[in-house]
């Protein structure tokens, strides 16, 4: 062979080299995936990881199974994504009492050296909601309401680090007044009390329920904590419109991660999947039908430091509440 037709192999062969390594290298699942949930069918979190799920398992090839392993305000599924092999085919729903759990409880790990944030993929607004038989409106009544003594307002939550507790002391706090805040097992029994008369309101998650239940009179949404309307209770203001400002902003939201250790490759493919499996008109319809909003992370990097972020967040507040870990 005449030497510059081996110089021009060997060239070529060359530049292919790269390309063939990249494709050997890219990770994907060789098993059934478990993606791990800290909460019982049935809620919004579920609902968003069976969507998420069943989209992944048309776009891997395996199937995504949802494990849910409810308990400890989210922190047993996440100590059992923990122990389980770094090698991908275990992927955690982290939720948003993943960032406010480490000021709450012992959490038998390190929220950041042990866990890898791969994705957010989507977030819910937080109403204010308040019985139908209150005496107040708005919310700047309510506040005034809450004003003329100690506890006089009554909310209802389901736990120190639920979105509907840190949505409430975030308000009060910045208004000035203090609830009596009545911790209840979860968000129905919370609702059934409020129609039942016995609690003023609470600040919830937007579900599909609310419309339903707005429309008939028996609750009232006082405003929900972002910058803009949403469709499902178009007529409930923000609380930028109630006179409030960026400090008490607040939508719960849902991500991914993985435990440390897990190699990049499938770190990376994780997100690329997690993504494209959101930003899809598909999931996007059935999230959005559901009170959830689509929204996916840009890059890594982005979720990795809202989630540090939150874990800086909450624990502000929490250490300003005087609330001890438990």
């Amino acid at each position: 062979m005449p030497a510059t037709r081996r110089a021009i192999l060997a060239a070529t062969a060359a530049l292919a080299a790269p390309r063939l390594l990249q494709a050997q290298e890219r990770w994907a699942p060789a098993r059934p995936v478990s993606f791990v949930v800290g909460v019982p069918p049935g809620s919004t979190i579920d609902l968003v990881a069976r969507v998420v799920a069943a989209a992944l398992s048309q776009r891997i090839g395996q199937p995504v199974v949802v494990d849910s392993r409810p308990g400890a305000s989210n922190n047993i599924s996440v100590q059992h994504v923990l122990r389980q092999p770094a090698d991908g085919h275990t992927l955690g729903f982290a939720p948003i009492t993943m960032a406010t759990n480490p000021a709450l409880m012992s959490i038998g790990y390190d929220p950041l050296a042990d866990v890898i944030p791969v994705a957010q993929m989507s977030a819910v607004p937080v109403a204010i909601m308040a019985g139908g038989h209150v005496p107040f409106r708005t919310l700047p009544e309510m506040v005034d309401y809450a004003r003329q003594s100690p506890e006089r307002l009554t909310l209802g939550h389901g736990g120190h680090g639920t979105s509907g507790f840190l949505a409430a002391q975030l308000l009060a706090r910045a208004a000035g007044f203090r609830p009596l805040m009545v911790p209840f097992s979860g968000s129905a029994p919370v609702f059934q009390a409020m129609l039942g008369g016995q609690l003023d309101g609470t600040f919830t998650p937007v579900d599909a329920t609310l419309p339903g239940l707005v429309q008939a009179g028996r609750m009232r949404a006082l405003a929900v904590m972002q910058p803009t309307r949403i469709a499902l209770l178009p007529e409930a203001p923000t609380t930028r419109e109630a006179g409030f400002g960026p400090e008490v902003d607040f939508r719960s939201w849902h991500g991914t991660f993985l435990r440390a250790g897990t190699p990049s490759p499938v770190v990376e493919r994780w997100f690329e999947e997690i993504t494209a499996a959101v930003r899809s008109p598909e999931v996007q319809a059935r999230l959005t039908a559901g009170g959830v909003e689509p929204l996916p992370s840009a890059s890594i990097a982005e979720f990795d430091a809202f989630y540090r972020g939150e874990i800086t967040r909450w624990a502000e507040l929490i250490r300003a509440l005087g609330i001890q870990p438990g």
